[in-house]
Parts: C-alpha cells; structure tokens; sequence
C-alpha cells in the first residue's frame, strides 16, 4: 500500500509541476517537500499501526512565520477554521501551521489530487490574508534541507 500511495503522490506532484526540495523514504515512511505557489508544502504517507487503514497521508505547511503574538491574531486563526473545508490552521511560536490527514485504505488519484489542490488552496488563500491583516511572511525562507515532520 505504501507504494501504491508513494506513486500516487509522485505522479500528481509531477503533473502538477511541482519539484519536490526534500524527499524522505525510509521504506515504513514516505514524505516529500515542495513550493506550492507561495508557501512550502509537505505530505508525508505514514503508519497508523492499525490493520485495517495501515497508512495515513498527512499535508502540512508552515504557511506563515513572524506572525506576532497577540489575542486578535488567535481569534483570527480559530475564525478561520470555522471556514476552511479540510484541515485546520495552528499557531505556534510566532508560525502558522496548516495540517490535514487522511486515512483511506483506497484512497484514488483523483481523490488525493483534489485533497491537494484544496488545501493548496486554503493556504494560499489564508497565508495571504494573515500576513496582509497581522504582518509576519510567507514562510519560503526555510534552510536548505529544513524538514516538516509529518
């Protein structure tokens, strides 16, 4: 299953364009890093321990860094939440997050494309107005071989 994922995965990052910067493949773990439009990006296949869904994938992305901490910033972010499709948004230490799973044991291309183009989506969207309304950046300014742990 891990494969089948892994090359789901590879296949749409191609098409779309997307080069990954990092790629971690341990063979148990399977993750890839990338540039999608103006935030980094990571989907990670990992293990769930559980028989019957073995595999997770999860979509990470610090979207924004420097972002003050400050009561409005917080309320800002849970707001959103309430009106983004899939995943959610977190705050930590001055960055925030967007994170999203999914576990399915037939997970198809089209299903995992259209996960991706969504949350690529959400974030974009949401960095966007974040840095515009608070301040911070667009987190693109990572180390080279910076990793997002799933």
């Amino acid at each position: 299953m891990l494969e089948r994922l892994k090359g789901l995965l590879l296949d749409i990052l191609q098409r779309k364009g997307f080069a990954p910067m990092v790629v971690v493949d341990d063979g148990k773990i399977f993750g890839v890093q990338f540039i999608a439009r103006d935030v980094p990006f990571a989907i990670h296949i990992v293990p769930t321990g559980m028989d019957k869904i073995p595999y997770a994938v999860i979509l990470n992305s610090p979207a924004v860094v420097g972002i003050p901490t400050d009561p409005k910033v917080l309320l800002a972010i849970l707001g959103m939440n309430l009106t983004i499709p899939i995943g959610s948004f977190g705050y930590t230490n001055g960055t925030l997050i967007y994170k999203h799973s999914i576990t399915d044991n037939d997970l198809t291309e089209e299903e995992l494309d259209r996960i991706m183009d969504i949350a690529i989506n959400v974030v974009n969207i949401h960095a966007t107005r974040i840095v515009s309304t608070f301040g911070g950046r667009l987190a693109l300014d990572f180390p080279p071989g910076f990793e997002l742990r799933a």
